[in-house]
């Protein structure tokens, strides 16, 4: 018999990926069909025209009596979902209330970003909108308001989130100050084509038993039968960006972590290029699963999520890495 799921089966483990418990209620997956998702208070829904083309994000700025300009940092959904409300779940807007930054939570077209794999399944699903342009538009807008800091713009996401964020460091290296994917890495297709104009930071989160994002590179939700792309795997895109950071091409170093939790079943090792011209770092958590470290219950009631990390607060070691960043 094959190993393969029946796809019916696949389908609705890949619709339900990043649900998470919020006060004990479901967030929904589907486009359109988010139910009891918890926004937090000051969070505000709003619009902006691409080419004719409504899109929205979400926005949650901390009180007023904070300086401005400030930090900003987009925090992008994953796939199968258009909503941006899903991301409150990793909290980086607590960081923000606490630390006097802003963050954006835009929701992609389509059940989701496109974000430079281009094959047939993904471009029929979503339309091939154009989301560079809609980052663009945000930040120009963020920047005339006085409201962000056009020197300390930062992106994180998960899965198809991260693989936007991942192209958004390909393409817009001068506007964004560092970048932060995890459960993602670079494409095959958008690999052979990625020139950023300038050494960017970067920050690489992969779990070794990752099934939908093949850490060693592969095909991407390989069990769905559906043509999602391929990527090239953690170690390869982490090799990718010390080329591009101007790295010494020495081994990166090595930092092998003490087991804290040693019943959540992950080790984490943080590796860092050497001499680069940029920070360019990579987290290898190992056993960990499709999942940002620290986020909701370990263990996740989709069983191709996997298990999330109990070693460290993955959305406040990514701030902590990206508010060194600074653009010229």
């Amino acid at each position: 018999m094959s190993g393969r799921l029946p796809l019916g089966v696949v389908a609705a483990l890949l619709s339900g990926v990043f649900a998470a418990d919020t006060n004990g209620q479901e967030i929904g997956r589907e486009a359109g069909a988010a139910r009891a998702v918890a926004v937090p208070p000051g969070a505000v829904r709003g619009a902006i025209d691409i080419a004719g083309q409504a899109r929205s994000y979400w926005l949650f700025a901390p009180p007023e009596s904070a300086p401005r300009p400030r930090p900003l940092l987009f925090v992008l959904h994953g796939g199968a979902t258009a909503d941006g409300r899903v991301t409150f779940r990793y909290g980086f807007q607590d960081i923000a209330a606490r630390e006097g930054f802003v963050t954006v939570h835009p929701e992609g077209r389509g059940a989701g970003w496109n974000d430079g794999r281009d094959t047939g399944f993904l471009l029929d699903r979503g339309g091939a909108p154009d989301d560079i342009a809609f980052f663009r538009a945000m930040i120009a807008r963020f920047v005339a308001d006085g409201l962000a800091d056009p020197k300390r713009i930062y992106v994180t996401g998960g899965s198809n989130g991260g693989l936007m964020t991942l192209r958004i460091a390909c393409e817009m290296a001068g506007v964004v100050a560092a970048v932060a994917p995890f459960s993602a890495s670079l494409s095959t297709r958008l690999s052979t084509r990625c020139t950023p104009s300038r050494p960017l930071p970067i920050l690489l989160i992969g779990g070794t038993a990752d099934q939908l994002m093949p850490f060693d590179g592969g095909p991407v939700a390989a069990a769905s039968g559906q043509d999602r792309g391929q990527v090239i795997g953690q170690p390869q895109s982490f090799a990718f960006w010390r080329k591009v950071n101007r790295c010494d091409g020495a081994e990166p170093r090595r930092d092998a972590w003490p087991d804290r939790v040693p019943d959540d079943g992950t080790r984490i090792t943080v590796e860092d290029g050497v001499g680069c011209a940029a920070v360019t770092r990579a987290m290898i958590v190992e056993g960990g699963g499709h999942r940002l470290p620290g986020e909701g219950q370990p263990q996740a009631r989709n069983p191709l999520s996997g298990i999330s990390s109990r070693e460290v607060d993955g959305a406040d070691y990514i701030w902590r890495f990206l508010r060194e960043a600074s653009l010229p």
